[in-house]
């Protein structure tokens, strides 16, 4: 989720507007327990809203990223346990053929103690009394060898199961909190926005309507020369781009595109609504390019490009988490899923706030 705070408005054409509305238009805040809060302007409630929705954001997106570890964690869990069903047989078979060893020696006089192993009704106990399980194997034959080896893989195939399973309820517990907390943020940013009347609402509308024109229109007069984000991230050359990968790329635009207008909602990805990896992630299944729901991985995904050759279709990231992503749609502009305000909208990429938190972009 990106945020436009009305204060970055103030270095435009509209700060002596701005200014002198909000110098004028406070609202008092009166918290549960009935003490008196300072009143807050319309500058500091979208501030802080603002803020919030990032905080929001950034757990959501964490709570996407854990997800995907989540399933990653579910198809280990499933490979381990499809192993212990194949060991357990082949163990049992082993076990058959010792059973006959044992028999033969029980009738030549005795039980080698390696063999008691193998049929004791607890081996593990065993084998950890045991000096070594070299000297094991060494007073055994062939069978005897492969059956305790079977044993042995059979018990750490299922503590890496025991493993994976505390990590999968690890996960879970972890993506639950992030879920709680950008529920939370994005309750309290609601609830500061209901305290607005409907004028004050108005000017706020208003000075975001101007503010938008004038970046828009900053934008558009330098479409020809499209100057680098300031960032400190590292970029590498994105590979050749050929005219199937460019049409891919425009495809994958055009359907950002024809978002536009459709609201942000947390975990989404269409076709109704969309947060921001759920729109570039929907945008470049069009085209049958899978990417993972999460910016930040998003972001592994996908082969850096320099600014200076950035294409339709191209990921542009923010934050130094990684926890924002849009969509290059060409002339300058990008377009994601704002927040839950805005919703999905198309701005300026080159502005001093985007460069501010810029960290790169990449091609699919």
């Amino acid at each position: 989720m990106a945020t436009r705070p009305l204060a970055r408005a103030l270095t435009r054409s509209t700060a002596l507007v701005a200014t002198a509305v909000l110098s004028i238009t406070t609202i008092a805040f009166i918290p549960g327990t009935g003490s008196a809060e300072p009143s807050l302007s319309i500058q500091q409630v979208q501030q802080r809203v603002d803020a919030l929705y990032n905080e929001a954001e950034a757990a959501a997106e964490r709570a996407h990223t854990i997800a995907v570890q989540v399933t990653d964690a579910r198809h280990t869990l499933q490979v381990v346990r499809a192993d212990i069903k194949q060991q357990r047989r082949q163990y049992e078979k082993l076990r058959a053929v010792i059973a006959d060893v044992a028999a033969n020696m029980y009738a030549s006089g005795g039980i080698d103690p390696s063999v008691q192993m193998m049929l004791s009704s607890s081996p593990g106990q065993f084998l950890q009394q045991a000096q070594s399980l070299d000297q094991v194997m060494r007073s055994q034959d062939a069978d005897l060898r492969r059956a305790e080896t079977a044993q042995l893989e059979l018990q750490q195939s299922q503590e890496k199961a025991d493993q994976e399973l505390a990590r999968l309820r690890s996960l879970r517990a972890d993506a639950q909190k992030e879920k709680q907390a950008a529920d939370e943020k994005l309750a309290e940013a609601q609830q500061l926005l209901s305290r607005l009347k409907a004028q004050q609402r108005q000017r706020l509308a208003r000075l975001e309507a101007q503010r938008q024109a004038a970046a828009e229109a900053a934008a558009r007069s330098q479409q020809r020369t499209t100057p680098t984000p300031s960032t400190s991230a590292p970029t590498t050359p994105a590979p050749t781009t050929s005219s199937s990968s460019s049409g891919r790329g425009a495809t994958a635009a055009a359907f950002a595109r024809a978002q536009l207008g459709k609201p942000y909602v947390f975990g989404a990805a269409g076709p109704s609504a969309f947060d921001c990896s759920g729109l570039t992630m929907a945008a470049w299944a069009q085209v049958g390019v899978a990417l993972p729901h999460s910016a930040s991985l998003q972001y592994a995904d996908t082969a850096r490009v320099d600014s200076g050759s950035l294409m339709p279709g191209d990921l542009v990231f923010f934050y130094s988490d990684i926890h924002h992503v849009g969509m290059y749609v060409g002339g300058g502009m990008f377009v994601h899923a704002a927040n839950p305000t805005d919703g999905v909208v198309e701005e300026p990429l080159f502005t001093d706030y985007w460069q501010s938190v810029y960290m790169g972009a990449g091609r699919p």
